[in-house]
Formats: C-alpha cells, structure tokens, sequence
C-alpha cells in the first residue's frame, strides 16, 4: 500500500510563489549596504522569499541580520569578487532527490557561505497546514545536490 501522505509531499508540482515575475531585488548578493538604525555598513550574504517578499541575509559586525527592504540601504557598491558565481540564480527549476523518484522544485533563496553558495528550495508542500514558521518549508542545499532543469512550455 502506498503512504498518501508522501505521495503528495514528493509529487506536488512547483509554482513560483511571487507568481510569473520575480519581484526585484532591493540590493545584490555581495552588495555593501548600511544600517540605519545602528548607524553600522554591512553586506548581503543571501536572500529568500518569505510571507510575499525578499528577506535579506545582511553580515554586520560578524553577525547575519535577517532583514526585509527598507531595514537597510543600498550603497550600489559591491564587494571584492571573493566568491566564483553561483551555479543557480532566483527562479531557477531544479531537481531535488529528496524520495525515491526525484522532485522539480524551485530556486527560492541563494545565501553565500565560507566561499560556497548554499539554494533554498521548499521541501513541503505550500498547501499542508502549517505547525511552525514559514521558514521551515525551505531546505538549504548545495549545487552538488540540486540539477538545472530546462522548462519547456506544453
């Protein structure tokens, strides 16, 4: 007998959940941005879409801020590439192996990590009952884990 349950948490099909365009981003990754409200500069380390916006991954002072837009401002000016390109960007189809038959997900969230690029991907489906925060949808991963899909239109 098969288990329901898994079933629709390994077949449910993906849909960006900003809807067909990805809202733009307020900075970029490695961008320098200041803080206001501690009068202190930092920079973007990652980014990923939470209650129908981007969340900011800020470093400031060796500590990771989560911020929304407007929390922070943009300088425009971008940190020495110390970090090779990363392998997927926002809105990206990919392929999870998360049962037995692999699943198409969606790049949600890039965050750098120690020189490596770490994609957030929804590992539950949007449509079951939430017990904890929305953040608990999203599975950190890296590239070696997740193939770049082509979407074709049928």
């Amino acid at each position: 007998m098969m288990n329901e349950i898994t079933v629709l948490e390994s077949c449910w099909y993906i849909s960006p959940p900003w809807g067909e365009n990805i809202p733009s981003l307020a900075v970029q990754i490695q961008e320098k941005v200041h803080l206001p409200s501690s009068n202190l500069p930092g920079y973007c380390c990652g980014v990923h879409w939470e209650d129908e916006q981007w969340i900011y991954a800020i470093v400031c002072d060796d500590e990771t801020l989560y911020l929304r837009h407007g929390e922070f401002s943009a300088t425009n000016v971008l940190r020495s590439n110390t970090v090779t390109a990363p392998a997927f960007k926002l809105g990206d189809v990919v392929e999870v192996d998360f049962s037995e038959q692999p699943n198409k997900r969606i790049i949600q969230g890039i965050f750098s990590l120690k020189h490596n690029w770490l994609y957030a991907v929804e590992w539950r489906s949007p449509i079951l009952p939430e017990k904890t925060s929305a953040q608990s949808r999203l599975i950190w991963l890296a590239d070696i884990d997740l193939v770049k899909l082509s979407v074709t239109n049928s």
